[in-house]
């Protein structure tokens, strides 16, 4: 079952075909995605206590499982939270690419190879393979015996329900006086991007200031308007932040508008956010 925050009005999911939903957990995914997939899509990270999953900005904690198994002759596969002597073998031999699963549930579902129908073994409970059992002990970390002992170490939040849309939030889920929370948060770091430094003494004049943005960190909590949420970023850094993560956003608008930002100020750019640039100039000629 896969769980997604949406924090933003219904009438605006409604539009881009979004599926409401009657529960969630705050910053959780539980889930199984295709491990190869996500990892040419970098969304991926080894990590000495298990093998992380990005997701909307958020790494999210997981193992990884092979999924077509032949269990009728060798029994059930077992889980794997790093990169062991086991995972590069199968490296080494090709045999690791399309096999794998990432996954952070109880339970899992494994397909028995070459059958035909197909053999499914649904919820079922794998043991943690020994070569990570002794690499996690070796480097100290805690050794979880099976994928429900895993899901129970996660620190999930308890679910709760969706809360009705605000009477009090435009179309996209954010406060009606949005703009007076921007500009104000604006005014305290001198319309500066807090991640490439630009803007301040560098805006030419008072209307180059629509080249500074105020943006949510966490990007689904719109109504989130804490400072601990907010950040200034320029445009170049705006656009290529919901590149990353994959959000939804009007990316011609944008474009249209970093363009005319990288023209002007390209001088000052090329010290101050070289990689993100040539990004730019390699990605639009």
């Amino acid at each position: 079952m896969n769980l997604h925050d949406f924090n933003i009005s219904h009438s605006f999911l409604d539009s881009i075909g979004i599926k409401r939903l009657d529960e969630y957990e705050d910053n959780v995914f539980i889930g199984t995605k295709d491990f190869t997939e996500e990892e040419k899509k970098k969304n991926i990270e080894w990590r000495i206590d298990g093998v992380y999953l990005n997701v909307n900005g958020i790494w999210q904690k997981g193992y990884f499982i092979n999924k077509d198994y032949k269990v009728q002759e060798n029994r059930l596969p077992k889980y794997h939270l790093v990169e062991c002597s086991t995972i590069q073998s199968f490296k080494a031999n090709g045999k690791f690419d399309k096999y794998y699963n990432w996954s952070n549930t109880k339970c899992v579902t494994i397909t028995e190879r070459f059958s035909y129908p197909k053999i499914y073994y649904e919820d079922v409970v794998l043991e943690l393979c020994a070569n990570c059992k002794a690499k996690l002990k070796e480097n100290g970390q805690s050794i979880l015996k099976n994928t429900v002992d895993f899901y129970n170490s996660l620190d999930l939040v308890p679910k709760r329900k969706i809360e009705k849309p605000s009477e009090n939030t435009d179309i996209f889920g954010r406060p009606f006086n949005w703009q007076k929370i921007s500009t104000a948060y604006k005014k305290t770091v001198d319309y500066t991007c807090e991640n490439c430094g630009f803007g301040g003494s560098d805006l030419e004049n008072t209307y180059d200031k629509r080249f500074i943005d105020t943006d949510h960190i966490i990007g689904y909590q719109l109504t989130n308007t804490d400072t601990s949420n907010l950040q200034c970023l320029d445009k170049l850094c705006h656009y290529y932040k919901h590149i990353n993560d994959g959000g939804e956003f009007n990316k011609r608008r944008m474009l249209i508008e970093l363009k005319t930002f990288v023209n002007k100020y390209r001088h000052i750019l090329e010290i101050k956010n070289t990689e993100l640039l040539n990004r730019f100039d390699s990605e639009n000629g």
